[in-house]
């Protein structure tokens, strides 16, 4: 067994989370460098800001339960109502955006699993999520950690196969 789900506080979400990172690899493998800053079909977002909001959330996610935001600077590009589509520019090239994806969600998965009781029951606080059935911090945990990374790992794929890439399956 994993040694994060020894005490299995959120053991499916990592588990879920763990198998999401690993098709994350695949699908920045296969993503030409050429279209990265470029908007993909359907959705509009382009790899960049897909991968940088991936990022940011899962430095978000840390924040919310012990962790740090160490990018709070990519807020205003990646964050939560951020346009879909951002400058090209070094800062936000795959090689600076991918490792930080790779770091935060174990570092995520890792503060999940050690997480205080009495934080995940707290509200909490994301205006996104206000009137909705997730109403506290171990939901919002649940959600960051399984459909949110699914649901733009879902665009992410999009941006690789509207670019010619084959199916990973």
């Amino acid at each position: 067994m994993c040694p994060l789900l020894e005490n299995r506080v959120f053991e499916n979400e990592i588990a879920i989370n763990q198998m999401q990172l690993a098709y994350f690899d695949r699908i920045v493998a296969g993503l030409p460098a050429e279209r990265h800053f470029h908007a993909a079909p359907g959705h509009g977002h382009s790899p960049a800001w897909v991968i940088g909001h991936l990022a940011i959330v899962g430095e978000m996610g840390c924040s919310m339960i012990g962790g740090s935001l160490t990018h709070p600077a990519w807020l205003q590009a990646f964050g939560p109502g951020s346009p879909p589509l951002v400058e090209a520019s070094d800062e936000y090239a795959l090689d600076q955006l991918a490792p930080v994806v790779r770091s935060s969600y174990p570092e995520f998965q890792r503060l999940a699993a050690a997480a205080d009781p009495g934080r995940l029951a707290q509200p909490h606080g994301v205006d996104l999520f206000d009137g909705t059935p997730i109403q506290t911090v171990s939901h919002c945990v649940s959600v960051l950690l399984t459909n949110h990374f699914a649901f733009h790992l879902s665009q992410l794929s999009s941006c690789r196969r509207s670019a010619g890439g084959a199916p990973l399956f």
